[in-house]
């Protein structure tokens, strides 16, 4: 029997780095940025997120198939845009919506109840999650 270390290791997302040299010259290089628990009240199961320090609050989420973030408000008014996979948001009366890849989702539900969100299928969930102020709706 093998041992695979990547059964328990913290899941990545592979970026793509462009960057030049100190001559100038371009190049890309692979780089896996680590995932890590984001807290949510109430979740015995937290979804995983990927900070990206350099823009406040800006972050990459990541839910594993099957997992379900139950009832909960956004935490602040941010756009999720999926880059991988698919979710299912349930809202509090009752309307079931799909978001894959290409759809762009502002979250507003900041009070209340807030919504349902779940992976669909056996991929995992990835979203870009930005925090936005005004938008003209």
């Amino acid at each position: 029997m093998t041992h695979d270390p990547t059964l328990h290791a913290a899941p990545t997302l592979t970026v793509w780095h462009l960057y030049a040299d100190d001559a100038g010259v371009s190049h890309f290089r692979e780089v896996r940025l680590p995932f890590r628990p984001a807290p949510v009240p109430g979740m015995d199961d937290p979804p995983l997120a990927l900070s990206l320090d350099s823009a406040p609050g800006a972050a990459f989420l990541r839910l594993a198939p099957r997992q379900v973030e139950d009832w909960h408000p956004a935490p602040r008014r941010v756009l999720l845009i999926p880059i991988q996979g698919a979710s299912r948001v349930t809202t509090g009366d009752g309307v079931v919506k799909e978001f894959r890849p290409g759809d762009v989702v502002l979250l507003d539900d900041t009070t209340g109840r807030g919504h349902i969100t779940e992976p669909v299928g056996d991929v995992d969930h990835v979203a870009l999650i930005v925090p936005v102020g005004a938008l003209a709706l």
